[in-house]
């Protein structure tokens, strides 16, 4: 009765592991896929910034908002790019740092459920 007990729980510990490695994993794509979204706007408005840098600064430019354009000063829609350039560099360096700690719980608990599963010097070797 004792070992049923013990199994049980074993049991238990194990599958709530198993239940964090899961959302570890999924935290981890959810991560990725920002990142992906980020770098695709950061190189959108690198690109809009490149092609504003040759227009002449009295030139009209016009700027997408919802479902319309509008007309605005270069200068005004330079520093709107900038401003939401250094934001989004923000929060790519924050998922960075995101991505790197679960990345750290992801290989420890890699580690401790390969010793669970008696497979403790194959994930090492792997």
């Amino acid at each position: 009765m004792r070992h049923d007990l013990f199994v049980a729980e074993v049991s238990e510990a194990l599958r709530a592991d198993i239940r964090r490695y899961q959302d570890l994993v999924e935290k981890l794509r959810l991560i990725a896929t920002n990142r992906q979204q980020i770098q695709m706007r950061l190189a959108e408005i690198n690109e809009a910034l490149r092609e504003l840098g040759g227009v002449d600064d009295s030139a009209p430019v016009y700027k997408v908002a919802g479902s319309i354009i509008v007309a605005k000063k270069k200068g005004d829609v330079v520093n709107e790019l900038n401003t939401l350039k250094e934001s989004l560099e923000i929060r790519m360096k924050s998922l960075e740092k995101q991505e790197e700690l679960l990345k750290d719980q992801l290989k420890e608990l890699e580690k401790k459920l390969a010793k669970k599963l008696g497979g403790g010097s194959q994930a090492e070797a792997g």
